[in-house]
């Protein structure tokens, strides 16, 4: 995990990527974090970079809520080394007992010098200036954006967590789920790249590009998927165009002839420069590039699909025959033999 240190002098700031460092821990005192379990959410990983702003260890965790409303939460922060607090049912209830209690945090423990005000209410800010009264160094975390921020009131220097990058394996994973489910809801195997991107964003709250820009420095988001050729198949018909995405998945049947597992309904002439474009990715698998004869890819279409490509250009009513189609898509690249024509995606 990396993090942005932001240091703000009169409303200006710059940030610089840093790496967490081992913090000079104080041997004498003590840091106490307490949360607005209702309003901010610390998984292990943020409680951890927590530990590299503080300089003395955490050693008191308090937690307030209603803990009927939480479901299991506090069963797993109990695991986790917090200590509980509940409040009834009600709009503030937490905050005002969070309040309360953290006033009199350096009267219940005589050692802390740290504490970490774990909410986004602006109404924390209050106790916060309270607690710097007493000299203790007050941090006051909260959530902007997708981030977790670290405010040092003393100080105004402000630390944000990196958001966290799955492993490659995972990632590969979390976007074949995704492109699957549009699959499914489109009853189209090409995919946007752009809505797959999006989803992604919403459902982890990162961006493939941050992904990306870990395994694959100075390069663009696509390379990810461009480097894995066995999962994924990426198609764009212009330069400008938008870029579309699906699955690579193939099963060998017993005479070993790679079938494609996505086979959905052609509607219109993209869907089929892009299915054409898969089956060629498929049969040049161990040589792409490389060209085949159009009898080889109008054989393995009619397999695929189940009729042959000149009923499928009729029933999308283009005009012209299958060459004249194959010439007037931009994804291919023919030539003429005394054999016949070849062709290879661009």
């Amino acid at each position: 995990m990396s993090y942005a240190k932001t240091t703000e002098l009169n409303g200006s700031g710059s940030i610089t990527n840093i790496q967490p460092s081992e913090p000079t821990v104080s041997k004498t005192g003590i840091a106490v974090l307490l949360l607005d379990a209702e309003n901010l959410q610390l998984n292990p990983e943020t409680e951890k970079f927590l530990t590299t702003v503080c300089t003395c260890p955490i050693q008191i965790k308090i937690a307030f809520a209603n803990w009927c409303s939480m479901g299991k939460l506090d069963v797993e922060l109990h695991g986790r080394g917090y200590d509980l607090i509940h409040v009834p049912v009600g709009k503030d209830n937490a905050d005002g007992k969070m309040i309360a209690f953290g006033s009199s945090i350096h009267e219940r423990y005589p050692k802390a010098r740290e504490v970490l005000v774990c909410s986004s209410d602006k109404v924390m800010t209050n106790l916060c200036n309270h607690l710097q009264q007493y000299g203790l160094t007050v941090y006051q975390v909260s959530k902007q954006a997708e981030d977790i921020a670290v405010l040092n009131s003393y100080t105004g220097q402000l630390v944000k967590s990196a958001p966290e990058i799955p492993a490659i394996a995972q990632f590969i994973l979390q976007i074949k789920e995704l492109i699957k489910a549009e699959q499914k809801r489109n009853h189209s195997c090409w995919i946007k790249l752009d809505i797959i991107s999006q989803n992604y964003k919403n459902k982890y709250k990162i961006t493939i590009s941050q992904v990306a820009a870990k395994y694959f420095p100075g390069k663009k988001a696509r390379e990810i998927f461009v480097n894995y050729p066995a999962e994924f198949v990426i198609h764009q018909i212009e330069p400008d165009s938008a870029m579309y995405i699906t699955l690579f998945e193939i099963n060998l049947d017993k005479n070993d002839v790679v079938v494609s597992s996505v086979n959905l309904p052609l509607a219109n002439k993209v869907d089929l420069e892009h299915a054409l474009t898969n089956i060629i990715h498929k049969l040049t698998i161990h040589s792409p590039g490389s060209y085949i004869n159009i009898g080889l890819l109008s054989g393995e279409f009619k397999q695929e699909y189940g009729k042959p490509i000149t009923e499928q250009i009729k029933s999308l009513q283009l005009s012209g025959n299958f060459i004249k189609f194959l010439q007037s898509c931009n994804s291919f690249q023919l030539r003429q033999t005394p054999k016949g024509w070849d062709i290879a995606v661009k």
